[in-house]
This record gives C-alpha cells, structure tokens and sequence, in this order.
C-alpha cells in the first residue's frame, strides 16, 4: 500500500509540474517568427535570437519564439500568420514581403515588426518613417535601391559590359519592383536589358539559361525572395556551366556559388529587430516607433567561382570587399 501510495504522489507531482511549466509558457511573451529557409540552423532566426539574449531575453525562460518553417514555400507563409493571430502571438515578426501583407491583412491589433526590403511606405506597410501609425514598425533595407549601385559594380567588374538579364520569380511582389529597378539602371549605364522569369515550382532553368546564352548577355543580375533562396545552389551550377558572372541581392548566395553580391548586412538587421520587440514587450506602441533604414552595408565576392568561370577580379574591387 506505501509502495502504491508513493506511485500516486509521484504521478500528482508530476502532472502538477507539468501544469505548472505549461502555464510559466503561457504566461512568456510569444513572438511569431516564420523561417524562410534554412529550417533550425537559419542564419536571420539566430541573429535574432542573439539580439534578444543581447537585451536579457532566454527562450524559455522569459520568452518563446513561435517558430514556423516555410523551407521556402510562399504557399505555406499566410497559413502560419494566420496560425500566429489564432494563438494572439505577443508580436510577429515580417520576414519578407509575404508574411507582412499577410499578417497586416490578418491583425489591426498585434504588434508586427517587420525587416522590409522594399519601401514600407510606398508599400503601403506605415504612414512615413518617423510615425508609422497602427500596428506595423519596424527595419527597411531598401534592397531595391541599390539596383543601381549594383549595376555600376558589374561595369567595374565587366568594363566591356554591354548586355545584363535579370532573374526574377515573377510570383513573388518583391521582385515585381525589382523588375522596374533595374530596367531603370540599365537604362542610365545604356545596357541592353534582357528579362528572364520563373515562376513558382515549375521553374525550367536549362531553359532560362538557354535563352540567357541565344540574347549572349554579360552578366545576369539575380533577385532575392524565398523561392530563388530555394533554389539558389541550382541556379548558380548552371551559371558556373554557362561561365556567366553573376550579381546578386544577399552574400548567402555567394557562399553557394554566386560570384558577387552587394547589400545590406541582413544579420544585423535581425539583430536589430530585437530591439523593437524588447520595446513592445515594455509598453512602446508600434505606431510611436519610428522605422529605421538599414546602415551596414557589404560587398562579397566569390573567388573560386570567378576562377571557374576564368574572370579575373579588378583590384579595386578586393580592397574594397568586406568578405
């Protein structure tokens, strides 16, 4: 009887600290965080993460990220905000361009910090920079602003350039604005401007990367957005095959055999929006919190694949690059 009777107190306890730890979880602040790609070893989740442990912050301690994988499924994102909105999330955080259309569509109520690489008020996300009013605040990046810079870093690069094709996934609202973007750059270098699509899964890159060889451009400008991120290791075999020098938005395609790449230090962005979160957490409204641009910028090059697409690297820009 002592023995069953010790059985029984071992299960209550049990069951009380379980009930105890489930309602400590409920009671931490939530944050919504959907991963683009990258799944748990995502390199924008951990920046993020640092920024919080950086303000005092512990998962599971004194704060709970709502993780959600996307793996780079546009398809996937809304659901999951809406998920966020059903479980009255602390705050979610907008990835990209999706999951703030999504979740600004989804809430007037719940905080939403977003890291936007368009202009967030041309987008219609805030009012202006400095009172963004309702629920949204947040970084912008402005990754489309610098098409220009880019373009002039491929003539550097490529003093014979005459030719450049873009690479865009034509369902993505990102790259929409980057079309226009960089039809205008090309227009002010007088580069002939060339457009190749994909679209969604059914993307056919043999055949893209066929016709980027019948129009014989220099180089091909590739957009960011979840969809490229996906497949960005495919993409950059067939420009290594094609020997076709390619400029992108994001150093982590050059770390998976893009050859340059010129943009805003995205980790630190996600750092940073750490620091709007610890405000919400503490009282600050969202519409009270001004929208801040991105500041650290960098250039990246890689230089085993220049060396298997036989370029050589101007000087002027290895001094200049930052990795």
């Amino acid at each position: 009887m002592r023995y069953k009777g010790t059985i029984v107190l071992l299960i209550i306890l049990t069951a009380t600290c379980l009930a105890q730890a489930q309602q400590t979880a409920k009671s931490m602040p939530r944050i919504g965080f959907i991963v683009s790609y990258g799944g748990s070893s995502s390199p924008q989740l951990e920046a993020f993460r640092l920024g919080l442990h950086d303000l005092g912050y512990m998962e599971g301690k004194n704060i709970v990220i709502e993780r959600r994988y996307a793996e780079g499924r546009l398809d996937r994102m809304s659901p999951f905000v809406h998920e966020f909105v059903e479980q009255k999330v602390d705050v979610i955080i907008g990835v990209n361009n999706v999951v703030i259309r999504a979740a600004k569509e989804a809430t007037k109520t719940i905080p939403i910090v977003v890291i936007s690489s368009i202009d967030p008020v041309a987008a219609g996300y805030v009012g202006n920079f400095a009172q963004p009013g309702g629920n949204v605040t947040g970084l912008a990046w402005l990754l489309r602003d610098l098409s220009a810079k880019r373009v002039e870093l491929l003539k550097e690069l490529l003093p014979k350039l005459s030719k450049i094709g873009l690479l865009w996934d034509a369902n993505g609202p990102g790259p929409a604005i980057a079309l226009k973007e960089y039809e205008g750059a090309a227009r002010v270098f007088k580069l002939e401007f060339h457009s190749f699509e994909i679209r969604g899964p059914n993307h056919d890159l043999g055949r893209v990367f066929q016709a980027a060889k019948t129009a014989r451009v220099d180089a091909l400008v590739v957009v960011a957005n979840p969809l490229m991120t996906q497949i960005a290791k495919q993409v950059f075999a067939f420009a290594t095959k094609y020997r076709l020098p390619s400029m992108t938005e994001d150093r982590r395609y050059v770390d998976v055999g893009g050859l340059i790449s010129y943009g805003a230090n995205v980790a630190d962005l996600y750092r940073r929006a750490a620091t709007y979160v610890d405000k919400i957490l503490k009282g600050a409204k969202p519409a009270d919190l001004p929208v801040e641009e991105s500041n650290k910028f960098e250039l990246t090059i890689n230089y085993k694949t220049a060396k298997q697409i036989g370029l050589a690297i101007p000087p002027s820009l290895s001094v200049r690059a930052d990795r």
